[in-house]
């Protein structure tokens, strides 16, 4: 295992990001004038749902009596930070940001149907520094002509991540996805990789909680109601001295916004978007400390 990475996202803006899908949303761009009841808008990449006949020319924001928030627009969906809702397409999507600005980490989570995503780095001086692309399809849990005929395919990079990224403050990423015509994304972060520690220690422990009813009857039959879940990971990394005011502080700042956690390279379950429930740093050397996370999904 390697030592315990975060990716902070960063905020996507649309000064940011410069190109994407066509259609940004079913829902028709919101004016002044007049909406029935029922009437679905879209205002700055949020949607809006009329609870009333409306005529005005208050923007919904600012007349959340009349606007239900509905959520965000299908293309903005992705950046959410919430694995709830998805940004749904039909068989490709092409993204292109421009920060001004570094960036060494990508990686695309709750992925449906999707076959591969394309990460490329594009400087407008040297043109195409970095290109890879990443399968993400279905595949044997063994490579052995039993698993490939009868046993259960799982995905297969389900994160879609890219690291290790190159330096070009002034380039361009670009983000493709192809995929079947019903293919979903959750996230899509976008930032810079930090390592703690020297290696997630062995014990980690990975599970979900589930809010499926699960009760009996007055007659003991089982009555299943299957509801959502969210993951959890509980893990220790081992950190220096020097690292222990600095973890203190990132998490600190970090303490309500969602981070990709990642903890192993080869256990993906290990590798968390989501929060910290809880986190501790026991100093039990000199030189070195255990820093204690458990993790949640959103």
């Amino acid at each position: 295992m390697t030592g315990l990475r975060t990716v902070s996202p960063l905020e996507i803006t649309d000064s940011v990001l410069i190109a994407q899908p066509p259609l940004e949303d079913s829902a028709v761009a919101w004016v002044a004038g007049s909406w029935p009841q029922g009437s679905r808008v879209r205002y700055k990449h949020q949607v809006y749902q009329a609870g009333a006949a409306v005529n005005d020319a208050v923007p919904p924001p600012d007349n959340p009596t009349l606007w239900i928030k509905v959520g965000p627009t299908n293309t903005w969906a992705l950046f959410n930070g919430r694995t709830s809702q998805s940004s749904k397409f039909n068989a490709t999507a092409s993204y292109r940001f421009r920060f001004g600005r570094t960036v060494d980490a990508v990686s695309a989570i709750g992925l449906v149907d999707v076959q591969s995503v394309r990460v490329r780095v594009v400087d407008p001086t040297f043109g195409t520094v970095y290109d890879k692309n990443l399968t993400v399809g279905l595949a044997p849990a063994a490579a052995d002509w039993w698993e490939w005929h009868f046993g259960q395919w799982t995905p297969t990079g389900a994160l879609g991540l890219f690291t290790g990224l190159p330096a070009y403050p002034q380039a361009d990423v670009l983000v493709d996805f192809t995929g079947t015509t019903k293919m979903e994304v959750g996230n899509l972060i976008l930032g810079n990789a930090q390592e703690w520690g020297h290696g997630v220690q062995l014990g980690a422990s990975v599970g979900i909680q589930d809010f499926s009813k699960k009760t009996l009857d007055e007659f003991g039959n089982r009555v299943l109601v299957e509801r959502t879940y969210i993951g959890w990971a509980d893990m220790s990394v081992p950190i220096r001295r020097t690292e222990i005011t600095a973890i203190k502080n990132y998490m600190a700042q970090n303490r309500a916004k969602p981070i990709l956690f990642l903890g192993s390279q080869d256990i993906e379950a290990l590798n968390v978007f989501g929060i910290a429930k809880d986190w501790s740093v026991s100093i039990e050397y000199y030189d070195y400390s255990m820093f204690a996370i458990q993790l949640e999904e959103v």
